[in-house]
């Protein structure tokens, strides 16, 4: 109850706006989740394609989202975060409508590129807009703590409803995931006002503000260490589901890692961000939750004679660490600008997280080997030690930039 009553509170306390762009969080996650979880059977399946080509589909949505957020929140800074937010939302509409109807490749890999190119548009501009709309750091970190519950929430909801309508047809899971973006386009046309008061257009260059964002050292460096939750989180896809198949009789546990880490995000992601604001502060916070997530993989190492006992302990632990660091990391970027603009501040972070994460999974995937064979332990005690360092060498940064401030 006493939760229910501060997420009252906290939503309350926000401006009309921020309230959209965190309900948005909700929408976008039900949207996606709708489609993304089901596309790789669609493509091999329904549509027989081989797997170079699905493969390539689906690269091209991920290379179009985590390749262009730095020039996504840089054209927000230019021509505004409303008008990148509704163009982002329009064009997604379009991208996933055309990905569930098309048959051919060269119409897919637009559709796929459009869903990115749209992600990598209002992505970083929604997050500029809501860190602009808080009056305070307080506030900032409590409206992306709402926005990461919510969008745990769509990400539980949207597996949910793909699967009925993929039964269906994946035709009209596109249809349906269009139709919520084009909603949302809708409603941030008639809700959202023009600019945040507190936002800052880009008046320099692209290339000077780009020069500029790479001069910060403190930012690249936060940044750097901070893209070790993309390197952790993308493990989920992957080398989980690699260990989980490498198991006999547990391909269910695949479908409750995601339910579990919604599950515990929604439940328990206010009073996280409480336990961080009255308790353990930000440097531990931050630090903490990437060594948790790290830590977490340690189970797949010790406890893989119980492969459920594994897995589910496994995604408990890292979704605690989750909860605890992911808005902080949204809620502090702003530090880092100053009085520069935050789109591509935000586009650059998360770009970065996404080039760690591929870069990363190309690797791992080296080490995996064969489908079907058992991942090595050494994989799960790397995995640990890039969490903990990342975790203790963001803390220790933290603590030296308050201590500079005095």
């Amino acid at each position: 109850m006493a939760s229910l009553a501060d997420s009252r509170r906290t939503w309350q306390q926000l401006s009309p706006a921020a309230r959209l762009l965190v309900a948005n969080g909700l929408a976008f996650n039900l949207g996606f989740y709708m489609m993304m979880p089901f596309l790789a059977q669609h493509l091999g399946g329904t549509l027989g394609m081989a797997g170079w080509a699905a493969g390539l589909v689906m690269g091209m949505r991920v290379f179009s989202q985590q390749g262009l957020f730095l020039l996504g929140g840089t054209l927000g800074d230019r021509i505004g975060y409303r008008p990148a937010i509704i163009g982002g939302c329009l064009v997604r509409s379009a991208g996933f409508a055309l990905l569930g109807w098309a048959e051919h490749l060269p119409l897919l890999l637009l559709a796929a590129f459009l869903t990115g190119f749209a992600g990598a548009l209002f992505t970083p501009c929604a997050q500029a807009y809501l860190a602009a709309e808080c009056r305070d750091v307080t506030q900032r970190q409590q409206a992306f703590a709402l926005h990461n519950l919510a969008s745990e929430a769509g990400m539980l909801l949207g597996p949910l409803a793909g699967m009925l309508l993929t039964g269906v047809s994946y035709g009209l899971t596109g249809m349906v995931s269009g139709g919520v973006f084009l909603l949302l386009t809708v409603l941030q046309w008639r809700v959202l006002p023009g600019e945040p008061p507190r936002a800052q257009r880009g008046k320099d260059s692209i290339w000077q503000q780009w020069r500029t964002l790479l001069q910060n050292r403190a930012f690249l460096r936060f940044t750097a260490l901070a893209s070790c939750y993309s390197l952790l989180f993308h493990q989920l896809y992957l080398a989980v589901p690699a260990f989980i198949h490498s198991q006999p009789h547990a391909t269910w546990l695949l479908g409750s890692v995601f339910t579990v880490t919604a599950a515990i995000g929604v439940c328990m992601q206010l009073a996280a961000t409480r336990l961080v604001q009255q308790r353990l502060g930000l440097a531990t916070g931050m630090g903490l939750g990437l060594a948790l997530m790290g830590s977490s993989y340690l189970l797949l190492a010790w406890l893989a004679s119980w492969p459920a006992l594994a897995v589910l302990g496994m995604a408990v632990l890292f979704s605690l660490g989750s909860i605890l660091c992911y808005p902080l990391f949204s809620a502090h970027l702003p530090h880092y600008a100053g009085q520069q603009p935050l789109g591509g501040y935000y586009g650059f972070h998360a770009s970065s997280g996404g080039c760690v994460a591929l870069l990363a999974n190309v690797g791992i995937g080296a080490v995996l080997g064969e489908a079907g064979s058992t991942p090595p332990p050494a994989l799960w005690y790397g995995l640990a030690a890039a969490g903990l360092l990342a975790g203790a060498l963001l803390y220790r940064q933290l603590r030296q930039e308050r201590t500079a401030q005095g």
